[in-house]
C-alpha cells in the first residue's frame, strides 16, 4: 500500500504526529510520503502560512486566542468556512499528485490537508480515501467541516464533543495522538541519566520552550533557581530558536545549574531522565510527556486549544496546571520531592494515552483500504 501524509508547519506538533505515522508505516510495511499541503500552492504560500502562524504564537498569543474564538463562533454557524475556500485553491494540484502518485489513502494531521483533500474529491481531481488526525484534546474550529472516511481522536471522552460539532459518531476512532515510538520505550530513569551524563541524586527540571518567548523562559528559570539554589539542574530545550538559546546562555553563564540546549533528537530521553517537565500545553508535546511518563507541569498556555489541553490533563491528574510562573516553579519543586505523587501522575498518564497510537492509525487505514 501507499499512503500520503499531509502536515503543515504551523507549530511542530502536526509535523511530529505525521513523522510518528511515517515510522509506523515503515514498521507495517507501508510505503508512505510526507508533504505540506500548502506547498501545492507554491513555496511562497508555504513559507507565508508558517511564518504568520509562528510569529503570532511567539509575539501575540492573545491575538491568536481572539482569532481562535472568532473561528469557534463562525464554526457554530455551519456555513462554509474561509479555511475551506483558501485550501480549495490548490486542491486540484493536490488531487493530481495523489492520483498520479498512486496513493491508496491520504492521512492529514493538519486541518489544511483535510480541507484541501475534501475540495479535491469534490472537484473530481482524485477519489482516494481521506482521514484526519486531531492533535489537541478538543475539537478545533472547522474540524467537522471536511468530508472524511474516519477521524482519529486523542481520547474516547472527546467523542460526545465531536458529535456536537457535527461529526458522525461511527467515523470517530479514539486512537490516541500519534507520537514517536521513542517516547514509549522502556528506559529507566537511571539509564536515561547515564546516557545524558546526569547524576542519579541530582534533581533535574526539564523546561520545554515551545512557542514561549525568551523573556518568559528566563522568568521560569529564575523562579526555579530561587527555590532550588544550586541543588539541582535546569535543562531548557529551546528547539530551533537559536536566539533564545543564546540569550539564556548569556544570562546564566555564571550559573552552571541552568543549561540551554538547541534542537535535539533526544527529547524522549530527557523526559525519562527528568524529575519534572515544565511545558506549555501543546497537544503533541503533552502527549509525548505523558507517554514518556514524566511528571508534568503546564504553564503559559496559548489561549484556545492549549487552554483546553491543560484543563483535560489536569482534570485527569495527568499534569499540574499552573496559573503563574511562581505557581509553576512552586509546584514543580514540590512534585520533584514527592515520589508518590509522581507515580500517581504516571499511572493517570498511562491510563489516558496510547503509546501505540501511530500503529493504531496506520493499522486502521490499512484495514479500510483492504
Amino acid at each position: 500500500m501507499r499512503f500520503l501524509l499531509l502536515s503543515c508547519s504551523t507549530g511542530d506538533g502536526h509535523n511530529s504526529a505525521a513523522k510518528a505515522l511515517l515510522e509506523a508505516a515503515e514498521r507495517q510495511g507501508v510505503d508512505a510520503e510526507l508533504r505540506d499541503p500548502v506547498s501545492f500552492g507554491g513555496e511562497r504560500a508555504k513559507r507565508a502560512v508558517a511564518g504568520a502562524y509562528n510569529g503570532m504564537i511567539r509575539r501575540a498569543p492573545r491575538l491568536f486566542g481572539a482569532v481562535y474564538r472568532i473561528g469557534d463562533l463562525y464554526d457554530r454557524s455551519r456555513l462554509p468556512s474561509p479555511i475551506y475556500a483558501a485550501n480549495a485553491l490548490y486542491a486540484e494540484e493536490l488531487g493530481r499528485y495523489v492520483k498520479e502518485g498512486g496513493f491508496d489513502a491520504v492521512i492529514s494531521t493538519h486541518l489544511y490537508g483535510m480541507e484541501s483533500m475534501c475540495a479535491a474529491r469534490r472537484k473530481g481531481a482524485c477519489s482516494a480515501p481521506s482521514f484526519g488526525v486531531l492533535t489537541d484534546y478538543t475539537f478545533i474550529p472547522f474540524f467537522a467541516e471536511p468530508e472524511m472516511e474516519a477521524v482519529f481522536i486523542p481520547h474516547a471522552d472527546l467523542t460526545e464533543e465531536g458529535v456536537r460539532k457535527g461529526l458522525d459518531a461511527a467515523k470517530i476512532v479514539p486512537s490516541g495522538i500519534p507520537v514517536s515510538a521513542r517516547f514509549g520505550e522502556e528506559i529507566s530513569r537511571k539509564d536515561a541519566r547515564e546516557r545524558l551524563g546526569v547524576a542519579d541524586a541530582e534533581k533535574l527540571y526539564l523546561v520545554m520552550s515551545g512557542g514561549v518567548g525568551c523573556e518568559n523562559m528566563a522568568k521560569i528559570c529564575a523562579a526555579l533557581v530561587r527555590r532550588i539554589g544550586r541543588d539541582g539542574r535546569i535543562a531548557v530545550l529551546t528547539g530551533r530558536n537559536g536566539k533564545m538559546r543564546a540569550e539564556l546562555a548569556q544570562r546564566w553563564r555564571d550559573f552552571p545549574g541552568v543549561c540551554a540546549m538547541g534542537f535535539t533528537d533526544q527529547v524522549a530521553l530527557w523526559m525519562k531522565a527528568a524529575d519534572v517537565t515544565i511545558s506549555k500545553a501543546g497537544g503533541l508535546s503533552s502527549t509525548e510527556a505523558a507517554v514518556a511518563g514524566t511528571p508534568l507541569v503546564h504553564i503559559m498556555t496559548i489561549p484556545g486549544c492549549e487552554t483546553k489541553n491543560a484543563a483535560f490533563f489536569a482534570s485527569r491528574s495527568m499534569s499540574l496546571r499552573a496559573k503563574s510562573i511562581g505557581q509553576a516553579a512552586e509546584g514543580a519543586v514540590a512534585l520533584a520531592q514527592d515520589r508518590n505523587e509522581q507515580e500517581r501522575m504516571r499511572e493517570a498518564q498511562r491510563a489516558n494515552t496510547h503509546c501505540d497510537a501511530a500503529d493504531r492509525v496506520i493499522g486502521y487505514v490499512r484495514a479500510y483500504c483492504g
